[in-house]
């Protein structure tokens, strides 16, 4: 599932990071107009507008690109890939709003704005006079006093900025704000990794209602499919020597197999006495597989030993009385490059569909057509099956189980075949319960991570303190709010929620940052930089964050899970995002009313 994160995904990041960024860009072009001093002419206009633009987007952008790099922690190439697919598109976004967008306002200056308003949109030539010649003869003919904006960036300018600046509304938002964040807390402190299989469509889809009716509804039955769980003598790790799965997702690394591996005798005698364990003994029920009493094993050691003492395997009552065990059945090693091919072309005993025993126990023999690589026994489990993803609770507690088998079988049979056992299974079962650990640990790590960053970058750039404080307070707050919020919709700590929760700082950061910014770089006393952050961002931010919102709708509708979670997890980030950022953050600079110094060297706290 994160796999389809950077592809299927990637029309929404997309719409919603770029339209942030050109709200931003054209509305400082806007308000550029009421500025009677850089008026003189569009190099001088565009000047101030790329200065204004240009540090808060870099600003924005660095610190969403070291958000989402701070996937980059985790082993799993997926998120890896996801993390900076996402901080490429931003990077690229910067730069082609800085440049390409850019270009494309000054053609919209040059021939077509005031055009626009009559209905016209034909390149009829460069507008003598120009539009920023216009506003200037406006701002002069008003006597140099500040013209009247638009009506949405004058209710931020005004109604906005003085409901944030009166102290009995900003107890009232406190006390709101302190509220939700403590029922936040207590609600994200329950949440809990997934207990059943990660639902693939909607629950009332039709088909993810059948599959939920055959999981829960119907008894498992003996004759269903187990997962195998293999034991393996002879083979050794992975080598992974210059494997990169981020670049060859393909490339695994290279199996190796142990030298030593000697299927003496007694080796075969343990391996026999094993499987006979796990077919028979009472403490394994629950964990493996019975049909008829007797645990589903597949051992091609009782085959083998029966085709050694009878020549073939075709009085298959025989070979599984077991008479043959009365006889010396042991195999020399010596004779397996002869024996083998002709072993291996019987029809099994233990199939009723002809099959044959190279198919039957085509992992559990290790024949290279030369010699016995490795020899390995397999049971099914009883809980988990070869078709769903479960848990990682469920999982983890049968694998538990296997772990210790595996110690047991260590004791008895590895100090005769020489080496370890190794147990594993080939459906990836305990690789994606692993990974679910691993989604866990990289949701923690990386919300924390961004935060951390967001904090060094704003402090960086603005040398203020406490505004760096304060806007990764407000980070933190969106974190805590969406993260309790999944879990009051009644959302469980699956793979996906992992995965959106290690990206909420990245998609959280621009609107404070974009406020902290317009704050930073304003004139004045408290109350009038946070007038003039309202008056010059307020509209942009709040043009940005419904944008977002929009095209987030769409998801919601979808059946797909991953598509319908991504959907809300969107929305809650940027709702969240707007609300602390205009509200909070800014009420919180308004209360503590902490002066800053005249531009200079140092920290400006």
């Amino acid at each position: 599932m994160p796999s389809i994160l950077p592809t299927r995904n990637s029309l929404t990041f997309i719409v919603c990071y770029l339209a942030d960024d050109i709200f931003i860009f054209m509305d400082a072009y806007k308000q550029s107009q009421y500025h009677l001093d850089i008026l003189t002419d569009l190099e001088t206009r565009m000047s101030w507008v790329y200065r204004r633009t240009g540090t808060a987007m870099a600003i924005t952008s660095a610190t969403t690109c070291a958000a989402f790099l701070c996937t980059l922690i985790t082993p799993l190439s997926s998120i890896q890939s996801f993390g900076i697919f996402a901080a490429c598109v931003i990077l690229i976004d910067y730069v082609l709003v800085m440049s390409l967008f850019c270009t494309a306002v000054v053609i919209y200056h040059d021939r077509y704005e005031s055009r626009a308003k009559c209905g016209c949109c034909c390149p009829c030539g460069v507008q003598t006079p120009s539009v920023t010649e216009n506003a200037k003869a406006a701002i002069e003919a008003n006597n140099g006093e500040e013209m009247k904006r638009d009506r949405v960036s004058e209710f931020f300018r005004t109604k906005v900025s003085s409901f944030v600046q009166k102290p009995l509304n900003r107890l009232v938002l406190a006390v709101v704000f302190l509220s939700w964040v403590g029922v936040s807390i207590w609600q994200a402190t329950k949440i809990e990794p997934t207990k059943e299989n990660e639902q693939f469509l909607d629950e009332n889809h039709p088909l993810q209602k059948s599959i939920s009716i055959l999981d829960k509804e119907f008894p498992t039955a003996n004759d269903d499919i187990g997962m195998k769980v293999y034991y393996a003598w002879g083979l050794g790790l992975v080598d992974r020597t210059g494997v990169n799965r981020l670049l060859e997702p393909d490339n695994f690394g290279v199996p190796t197999f142990e030298s030593n591996f000697d299927f003496n005798d007694q080796c075969q005698v343990e391996l026999l006495s094993f499987s006979d364990r796990l077919k028979t003994d009472p403490k394994y029920r629950g964990l493996i597989k019975r049909k008829n009493g007797v645990g589903q094993v597949y051992s091609f050691i009782e085959e083998l030993a029966a085709f050694n003492v009878y020549g073939n395997l075709n009085n298959c009552t025989e070979v599984k009385k077991g008479d043959w065990r009365n006889a010396a059945w042991q195999v020399d090693t010596a004779d397996l490059p002869e024996m083998m091919p002709k072993f291996l072309e019987q029809k099994t005993c233990f199939a009723d569909d002809g099959e044959t025993v190279a198919s039957r126990y085509s992992k559990e023999v290790g024949w290279d057509g030369a010699t016995l690589r490795y020899a390995a026994i397999s049971a099914e489990s009883d809980k988990l099956d070869p078709f769903g993803r479960d848990s990682e609770f469920l999982t983890r507690q049968e694998y538990d189980q296997f772990i210790l088998l595996a110690e047991e079988a260590d004791e008895l049979v590895s100090v005769h075949c020489s080496g370890s056992v190794v147990m594993t299974d080939l459906d990836e079962k305990f690789v994606f319960m692993n990974n679910q650990s691993i989604y866990v640990q990289t949701a923690i790590q990386s919300a924390i991570l961004g935060v951390c960053i967001a904090f060094v970058v704003l402090l960086v750039s603005t040398r203020v303190f406490h505004i760096a404080l304060f806007a990764s307070l407000s980070i933190t707050c969106v974190l805590i709010s969406v993260v309790g919020t999944m879990v009051m919709m009644g959302w469980y700590l699956g793979s996906i929620e992992s995965i959106l929760i290690g990206i909420i700082a990245g998609f959280s950061v621009d609107y404070v940052v974009h406020l902290a910014y317009a704050y930073e770089i304003a004139s004045g006393d408290t109350y009038e930089r946070i007038t003039e952050a309202f008056g010059d961002l307020g509209i942009s931010v709040f043009n940005g964050m419904i944008t977002s919102v929009v095209a987030s709708i769409p998801l919601f509708f979808c059946q797909l899970q991953f598509f319908a979670k991504f959907g809300t997890f969107l929305c809650l980030t940027i709702a969240f995002s707007w609300i602390f950022a205009n509200f909070g953050f800014m009420s919180l600079l308004a209360q503590l009313k902490i002066p800053l110094k005249e531009k200079g060297r140092g920290c400006r706290l």
